[in-house]
């Protein structure tokens, strides 16, 4: 069974997870919404607009994937540091013990 502290902390991480959520949400919109008053300043047919917010849309996407992937490369990368430094102090080490 879980302690009152448990089950509050619990809930305040439920809660913020949902914040964090709805702030994500909330953040795309406003981007989205920035492009469609941006597209609107333009002096061009509604075909054009449509085209650029279709554009827009794709590269924020895009740009998306990339963060999604630079972050996991940079993961894999600390990853592989890591494993490098322990490797190197095991060499160290071994040497030490045959001098």
């Amino acid at each position: 069974m879980k302690s009152k502290s448990e089950v509050i902390t619990e809930e305040l991480e439920n809660k913020i997870f949902e914040l964090s959520d709805t702030v994500l949400s909330l953040d795309e919109e406003n981007a989205s919404l920035k492009d469609v008053i941006a597209s609107q300043q333009w002096d061009a047919t509604p075909f054009e607009k449509d085209y650029i917010l279709t554009i827009v849309k794709e590269l924020r996407e895009q740009i998306r994937l990339l963060e999604i992937t630079n972050q996991a490369l940079k993961d894999s990368r600390d990853m592989y540091q890591n494993r490098n430094d322990d490797l190197q102090r095991t060499v160290n080490s071994l040497k030490n013990k045959l001098k």
